[in-house]
């Protein structure tokens, strides 16, 4: 399994590797998954894209005729500025403009150099995995100062203010930042051997001015130092940006007073330094998603770094321990607190040592306290053992370095107890009435859906049976294995029951390394050896017998022309006594389908919700409402004269088309849907889940949809052992959507700005611009867990702050 930063192995012995990358390092392109790659690479307007960045990072091509000098770019025109980088898309692109013409770039990975830009340097950008990096490099002092000018077009509703530290932050209009550049810094050519950095260093004045949705970034670089003859050129100026709102990274050293987060680096240690009084020891703090494996059995988790710099090839002591989370505003003096040491490592790697690679730490324990909490996030803290021995600094790829494969990682080892089971029934043929099964046979089969969330697991269930008479444990009996997410089932062995007498049975589940935590609830039966099942109800339990253990009816009602209705959540589904002349009727706000019934009797019977049909003829019918809101038609297939071609006529509305994936599976999505094609999905409209045929035998017989005009044409291989039970299901989705549209919308026609916070605002404008539908499909994203842009995940949860709206918009 996938995500744009974890990747999902299921190891031999049942459990699972997730390893949790600080940034992404995939992203989903033309419908499927690729690795991010942020290479640069010319594209046929002439412009220069990312080959896949997450946001979409694009360049300018070469156009028009370089400044003569900075003060004259400075100088032009804010209308005739060119867009020099954007990134994000639509409404949520953020531009920065360049003042005068550009040369081609020259490429080389992630990289892009405007040779000759401005007189004397060259402008160079270089593609980070959460945003990008821009600087100028200045081969000699300019005669005029270096002012330099920035346009940013920024989204509407977005405003860029003045940050701590110098910087800028980019504010949206609830208040909250969703993009910083951090204070530009400049620095000359000399660096400290031992410790790689920069000794020659200055912070760049910057003023910050909006109108409109253009705001204007002004650096003003010190002309004292550039003219200085202690300055060694070339010279950079730096000013970053950090567009991306995933996970966290930064560092934080002593005297510094700018954000660290968009830097390419992490840092621990002291290198030999100070900044006034101030030692210049740094420290790193990091923040992984840790949702994906809460509630789960820890085996083994470790963090890996790419140490690329050391002090000295002499291994020295660095630690990780359990912090706060750290942002933005995290500096030297201002630090999320550490609340306990996690782990301790002396490994040390570096580029000057020839070993340049990773370094792990052993966090297991801390893993384990994040998944007890059931944590969305864990953060963690890296300090140097001695921070006042220059051995001890090292330098680490962050989550900004380009090269995905030395990002920082969290690499979890981990199990999940499988759940109790769920839909016990005892058969055949699996009837119940009032909650108590039945069956005429003192060696019944027990079963029940098992649940884990490892889908590679197979489960082994255990069956505890009490006579309720006496309270007394009759049996316990164990299943042979069954795959997890499907049947665990068992025979009762002779000798244990007795006919005539009522008995429970409750579950239990072993994965092969872990149990449940404790039993189901307990189900109820009866044996009576003299009971003889109707036909009805014979068609019924072959239909059960062949079919997975499902919670198979929600039937509350019926009445003169329906058998059976059942009334859900989400739909109110209605199974008619005339199968033949009429259709099972599924009602919902938006989309009301009514499905026709192959091979239906005129005359059907009711047992338990379900409706059976059955006939002389080769074919009986079951339909069965469920829980879900859908409905299940099973046919039973008695002999070889049966036909082989079973139709289902259905609605497909306007505006809305089938298509068939794969998996044999058919779905209704709206006309354009750019993902209908991709992958079967929950999030369709509604579909026909893939179809399934079983003979007597229980072996898989084989068997297709084809979809032709308003019907859906089940086909049914070869003969084989009789009876064959196939199964065409419909479930559809849409009520909540359109109840939480229709929440949204009453909202926003009542909304008064007065009174209301900034953020709720915001999100009535969002709402305005795409709609109540649109919204309501981005509040069932959110639910899901999937990725949203910052701005809409903001505004979602401005909205889910509505009583009414957080009531109505449940997923």
């Amino acid at each position: 399994m996938r995500t744009e930063t974890d990747t999902v192995f299921a190891n031999p012995d049942g459990t699972l590797t997730r390893e949790s990358a600080a940034a992404p390092v995939r992203m989903v392109k033309d419908g499927r998954w690729v690795d991010v790659d942020v290479d640069f690479e010319r594209a046929a307007d002439g412009g220069v894209v990312a080959k896949a960045h997450p946001e979409g990072l694009r360049l300018a091509g070469g156009d028009g005729t370089p400044a003569r000098s900075l003060k004259r770019a400075a100088a032009t025109p804010r209308d005739e500025a060119r867009d020099l980088i954007t990134l994000g898309s639509g409404d949520e692109k953020i531009a920065l403009q360049w003042k005068g013409g550009l040369p081609a770039p020259r490429l080389s990975s992630n990289t892009a150099t405007y040779e000759d830009a401005v007189p004397g340097g060259d402008l160079v950008v270089e593609a980070t995995r959460t945003g990008f990096e821009q600087y100028l490099t200045l081969r000699r002092a300019p005669q005029d100062g270096a002012p330099l000018v920035l346009p940013i077009v920024l989204p509407e509703g977005m405003t860029a203010k003045a940050g701590s530290g110098g910087g800028v932050d980019f504010v949206d209009g609830s208040g909250e930042t969703v993009a910083v550049m951090p204070a530009p810094m400049m620095w000359d050519d000399q660096v400290d051997q031992r410790s790689g950095e920069h000794v020659n260093r200055r912070e760049v004045a910057m003023e910050v001015t909006q109108s409109g949705d253009t705001a204007q970034l002004t650096l003003r670089p010190d002309a004292e130092w550039l003219a200085d003859p202690r300055t060694r050129y070339p010279v950079t100026v730096d000013p970053a940006t950090d567009a991306l709102d995933v996970l966290f990274d930064t560092f934080v050293q002593g005297g510094d007073t700018t954000d660290q987060s968009a830097n390419t680096d992490l840092k621990i240690g002291w290198p030999g330094d100070q900044e006034g009084n101030t030692k210049r020891v740094a420290r790193s703090f990091l923040t992984f998603r840790t949702a994906n494996f809460a509630d789960a059995l820890v085996s083994k988790a470790a963090l890996k770094l790419w140490n690329y710099h050391s002090w000295s090839c002499e291994k020295r002591g660095w630690e990780v321990w359990a912090a706060g989370a750290a942002d933005k505003n995290t500096r030297w003096t201002k630090q999320p607190p550490m609340t306990e040491k996690a782990a301790s490592s002396t490994e040390t790697r570096s580029a000057a040592c020839g070993d340049e690679g990773w370094v792990t730490a052993d966090i297991t324990k801390l893993a384990e306290t994040w998944s007890s909490a059931k944590a969305e996030t864990g953060s963690v803290a890296l300090k140097a053992a001695d921070e006042s021995d220059t051995y001890g600094w090292k330098r680490f790829h962050s989550a900004n370095a380009a090269d995905g494969k030395k990002i920082p990682t969290l690499e979890v080892t981990y199990n999940y107890r499988p759940y109790n089971g769920l839909n016990l029934q005892a058969g055949a043929p699996f009837i119940s009435s009032g909650g108590i099964f039945k069956v005429n046979t003192t060696t019944p089969v027990l079963r029940f859906s098992t649940v884990d969330t490892n889908g590679e697991d197979e489960v082994t269930g255990t069956y505890e049976i009490t006579d309720t008479a006496t309270g007394q444990v009759v049996a316990t009996v164990n299943a042979p294995p069954a795959p997890a997410n499907s049947t665990s089932q068992v025979k009762v062995p002779a000798g244990k029951l007795v006919t005539g007498r009522t008995y429970s049975f409750r579950t239990t589940s072993y994965d092969g390394t872990h149990y449940a935590n404790g039993w189901s609830d307990p189900v109820r039966f009866t044996v009576d050896t003299s009971w003889k099942p109707t036909a009805a109800e014979n068609a019924l339990g072959l239909a059960n017998t062949y079919s997975d253990a499902a919670d198979i009816t929600a039937a509350t009602s019926s009445d003169s022309s329906y058998a059976s209705i059942a009334v859900t959540e989400e739909n109110v589904v209605s199974v008619p006594w005339d199968g033949r002349n009429n259709a099972i009727d599924v009602r919902n706000a938006l989309m009301p389908n009514r499905l026709t019934i192959p091979e239906a009797g005129s005359k059907g019977t009711q047992v338990g919700g379900n409706v059976v049909y059955t006939s002389s003829g080769p074919v009986d019918t079951v339909v069965q409402p469920t829980v879900d809101g859908g409905s299940r038609t099973l046919n039973i297939i008695k002999d070889g004269s049966a036909p082989h071609d079973y139709t289902t006529g259905f609605t497909i509305p306007a505006g809305m088309k089938a298509v068939t994936h794969d998996d044999g599976s058919v779905s209704l999505y709206a006309e354009g849907d750019e993902n209908a094609e991709k992958a079967p999905s929950s999030d369709a409209a509604a579909f026909f889940d893939a179809p399934w045929a079983k003979d007597a035998h229980g072996n898989d017989v084989p068997t297709t949809y084809k979809v032709v005009g308003n019907t859906l044409v089940q086909h049914v291989g070869a003969d084989s052992a009789f009876p064959i039970v196939i199964d065409p299901s419909w479930w559809s989705t849409t009520k909540k959507i359109v109840m939480c549209a229709a929440t949204v919308a009453g909202f926003i026609f009542t909304f008064t700005p007065a009174g209301s916070s900034a953020r709720v605002a915001t999100a009535v404008k969002l709402v305005k611009r795409i709609g109540v539908k649109k919204t309501a499909k981005l509040i069932q994203t959110y639910a899901k867990r999937r990725k949203l842009t910052s701005a809409h995940r903001k505004a979602v949860t401005a909205l889910l702050g509505i009583a009414a709206i957080k009531k109505s918009c449940k997923f």
